[in-house]
């Protein structure tokens, strides 16, 4: 019976939501050398719309959670869907860099209803246990379709050229992923007036922090008591730096069209760094189920580091390149599966939506201003050698945070 527990129809759904990022955003490094070179802009130039929509992803995010209270929650993440693919469709169009910008405002606004930031909260919803389960193999299908749709795109651009690969970009995600959005997927299971996968009516299971096993039904930190304690920031800093590690994914294919690699295959360090993404993922979530959330992010970091060493130092031999590029995919498995199981580990469940989204705030808006960062060093050193030196520092300062942070919330009351 519990394996008929709607809740798997959710998961289904969030897989879906999560391919859409795979299909579209985890494919816009593609577009970067062929936009650029076209139209003349500098790397930093272009990718700054990515800042713009960033920080308009904040003020967007700071209502969210007032505006899922209101709106019907079918209506509105896929009419934000939809919205989001005509706008992708329309930067074929595009001839002016202040029409990425304003695309990019545009996109900030709608675009925490369509991002990576919704799957955990709606799975964190309908799942009690096997949420890390969840959560991993939800955010593997961002990977499946990153893995699948780079080479298409760069082979569609290659015969067609980049106008037209954003509309068929655009197509092909809406009769994919809309079915899903409009007819399957819902917030809680209140919504159906059912209870969580997992909810024992008789048992209260306190979590206990940081431990492996089934997480607390209600138990945990409020978001006052959370932003009050000391843990909060350097926990809000480690948000930061890992939207940092984020930025890499995209300019994969720009760093291999930099290091003299052709335009197809330079896409496949972007498929390999994808199909690492699924692995992780899943590896992520037995983990974090099995050995608690801290050996997880631990886990992560160290792939983090290795990645950046063999992309720093493997581009003169291909298997210690495409090593790096194939555990590359880290750099968003990071940010879409460690950094929601940290919050659950380190404040638990009963305010963990509201918690949640202060993370992803500072964790997107970094992200954001990543890209135009790594892409401004490489206009002015013609080279990415500086940018990966940068992220190795950030990987061992993120370690010794992460640390203090878990160590001061243990102080915490959860109630």
């Amino acid at each position: 019976m519990k394996n008929k527990h709607y809740a798997w129809a959710i998961l289904a759904a969030c897989c879906a939501l999560s391919l859409s990022i795979g299909l579209t955003a985890n494919c816009q490094g593609q577009y970067f050398v062929p936009v650029t070179r076209d139209l003349g802009f500098g790397m930093g130039e272009f990718t700054l719309y990515g800042s713009i929509r960033g920080v308009f992803m904040v003020f967007s995010m700071f209502q969210l959670s007032k505006v899922l209270e209101k709106v019907n929650f079918r209506l509105l993440i896929s009419g934000c869907f939809a919205a989001t693919m005509m706008i992708t469709a329309l930067m074929g169009a595009f001839n002016h860099i202040w029409q990425w910008y304003a695309a990019g405002a545009v996109l900030g606004i709608i675009s925490p209803m369509v991002g990576l930031v919704m799957p955990p909260i709606i799975l964190s919803n309908w799942f009690i246990k096997r949420r890390g389960f969840a959560v991993g193999l939800a955010m593997t299908f961002s990977g499946i379709g990153g893995a699948v749709m780079n080479p298409v795109i760069a082979r569609i651009i290659e015969l067609y050229g980049w106008r037209f690969a954003y509309v068929a970009n655009a197509l092909i995600a809406s009769v994919i992923i809309l079915p899903f959005l409009i007819f399957v997927i819902d917030l809680k299971p209140s919504d159906r007036g059912l209870k969580p996968y997992g909810y024992e009516e008789d048992t209260e299971k306190g979590d206990v922090p940081g431990a492996a096993g089934a997480p607390a039904q209600v138990k945990g930190v409020s978001r006052e008591d959370a932003v009050r304690s000391f843990s909060f920031i350097p926990t809000i800093i480690v948000a930061a730096i890992i939207g940092y590690f984020a930025a890499y994914s995209h300019l994969l294919a720009a760093y291999g069209a930099s290091i003299g690699l052709a335009a197809t295959m330079a896409a496949y360090l972007s498929s390999l760094s994808m199909i690492g993404n699924v692995t992780i993922k899943v590896a992520l979530g037995l983990i974090n189920d099995k050995f608690g959330g801290m050996k997880m992010i631990y886990f992560n970091l160290g792939l983090t580091l290795a990645s950046l060493a063999l992309l720093r130092f493997g581009a003169g031999y291909m298997p210690l390149l495409f090593a790096g590029a194939f555990l590359a995919g880290n750099f968003l498995t990071i940010s879409s599966v460690a950094a929601p199981l940290l919050v659950h580990t380190v404040y638990g469940s009963r305010d963990y939506t509201r918690i949640f989204l202060l993370f992803s705030v500072s964790m997107n808006l970094i992200m954001s201003f990543g890209q135009p960062i790594i892409g401004f060093t490489y206009d002015k050193t013609g080279s990415y050698a500086l940018s990966h030196n940068l992220g190795m520092i950030l990987v061992v300062v993120t370690v010794a945070l992460t640390h203090l942070a878990y160590r001061t919330s243990r102080k915490l009351t959860w109630s």
